[in-house]
């Protein structure tokens, strides 16, 4: 899921330039989730690199796949490849639009031991801003529904229903315990510019064991 130019501006200040995403040895298979304008699918390959894309939006997939791009339709939570065959993942920005549990541990059936992923996600930072400082209603609306979705998700492990949980935010101590539970080690976790002290942006490379 790529931002437009008006979200990186928008989120100056708070997105962390210097992580690299496309950074995996030449020759790795890489799966890149959450395609989108293929940004990072054509850095990866760029570095020798075999890659396939993940992408929900069909017109999206589409004009991949029309650029020459190995691109297929399917949701993060439901992986259509084989256990341990993947050398590195790379996914930006995708899980707060899933059941983050499921995906993280998608993520780690794919990937073979030893592996990698470099995985961003939205913190809470990300939310609080929409609902304090946001002049436009709709997405003061958008950052309280994410902040009550995540709140009943975190209890029960289920989302509201309809476009009421459409999004969650992660936190740390959500994230490290998938981790342990899918065989994932955390091998960097960059610190982000927070909002009303909280993360906005989550930064993690992790390692499959």
């Amino acid at each position: 899921m790529a931002a437009t130019t008006a979200q990186v501006c928008e989120w100056a200040g708070y997105i962390d330039e210097e992580f690299v995403f496309a950074e995996f040895p030449a020759g790795s298979r890489v799966l890149d989730i959450g395609f989108g304008t293929g940004e990072q699918m054509r850095r990866v390959s760029a570095r020798g690199c075999r890659s396939v894309g993940l992408e929900i939006d069909p017109e999206l997939a589409r004009k991949g796949r029309q650029a020459g791009l190995s691109v297929c339709r399917a949701q993060a939570e439901h992986l259509p490849f084989g256990t341990a065959t993947m050398d590195g993942i790379v996914c930006k920005v995708v899980i707060p639009y899933t059941d983050e549990e499921r995906a993280v541990s998608e993520m780690a059936r794919v990937l073979r031991h030893g592996g990698t992923a470099r995985v961003s996600y939205h913190g809470s930072g990300y939310f609080l801003r929409y609902l304090l400082a946001d002049w436009n209603w709709r997405r003061r609306v958008y950052g309280l529904r994410t902040m009550a979705n995540t709140f009943v998700y975190a209890l029960t492990g289920s989302r509201l229903s309809g476009f009421w949980g459409d999004t969650l935010y992660q936190s740390e101590r959500r994230l490290r315990r998938y981790y342990a539970a899918s065989g994932f080690e955390v091998v960097e976790a960059r610190p982000s510019t927070g909002f009303a002290g909280a993360p906005v942006f989550i930064y993690h490379v992790l390692r499959r064991t």
